[in-house]
This record gives structure tokens, sequence and C-alpha cells, in this order.
């Protein structure tokens, strides 16, 4: 009888280790970067505050970061379009429209191409000075 218990207590001491393990969590979204309405995002933070917003594309670090609504949007680069709610924005680079909150249409190619821009509309900014002066067209 006392081999039986020795047994049932070892499996119970099995079974209640078991409760004490972290849980495995699913990691969200999926590692594909896919998000629902159409977004994709790569990158620690990408697309981190989004709600609404549809048709984004984030790859790099922070990027799209606060865009909550903001839709057809595309920031490739660490904090491209960072601050950015507005829609249909293009950021190509490092910090490409990094103060952009509601701005549409704007086009940024470069490392911090337009990075003061924080509302202009169709504003084009290919970098081509060093060091990048901060305003809204850098051509």
């Amino acid at each position: 009888m006392k081999t039986l218990s020795n047994i049932v207590y070892g499996a119970f001491a099995l079974l209640a280790s078991f409760a004490l393990l972290p849980q495995a969590q699913a990691v969200v979204p999926a590692p594909d970067g896919d998000y629902p309405g159409h977004n994709t995002a790569e990158g620690q933070n990408a697309l981190f505050s989004l709600t609404t917003g549809t048709s984004n594309t984030a790859n790099g670090y922070e990027a799209l970061k606060a865009n909550t609504t903001g839709i057809n949007n595309t920031a490739i680069g660490a904090q491209a379009l960072v601050n950015n709610t507005g829609h249909d924005n293009t950021a190509n680079g490092y910090q490409a429209l990094f103060k952009n909150t509601t701005g549409d249409l704007n086009t940024a190619i470069g490392g911090e191409a337009l990075f003061s821009n924080t509302t202009g509309y169709k504003e084009h900014g290919p970098r081509f000075s060093s060091p990048p002066a901060k305003h809204n067209r850098q051509l």
C-alpha cells in the first residue's frame, strides 16, 4: 500500500508543478506580421497603436507607431512616420516624416526627409543635403 500512495503523491506533485509553469502565449500578430484590415508590420512597436486603420505597411523600429486610424500609409525605416495618424503617406528612411501627424499624401525619401512636416499636404522630400535641413521641403 505504501508503494501505491507513493505513486499517487508523485503523480499529484508532477501535475501540480505544471500549474506553476508560465503560460504559453500566442504572439499577436502572428510572426508573419499580418494584422487585421490588410495591415502589415515588422519591427519592435511597428503599428503599435493601430485601432481601425487599414492597408498600412510598417517595417522598422517604431514605424507608424502612433497610427491609429490612418489608412494607406507605408513606412520603411526606424521611426518613419512614428507620429502619423494621416492618410496615404509614404516614408522611406530613418525618421522620414518623423513629426507628421495629420498630413496626407506626403512622400519622403531618405533619412530625416520631411522631418518637421506635421500637417503638410502633398509634400515631397527626397534628402540630398547633409546635414538635413529640418523643414518641409528638402529638395
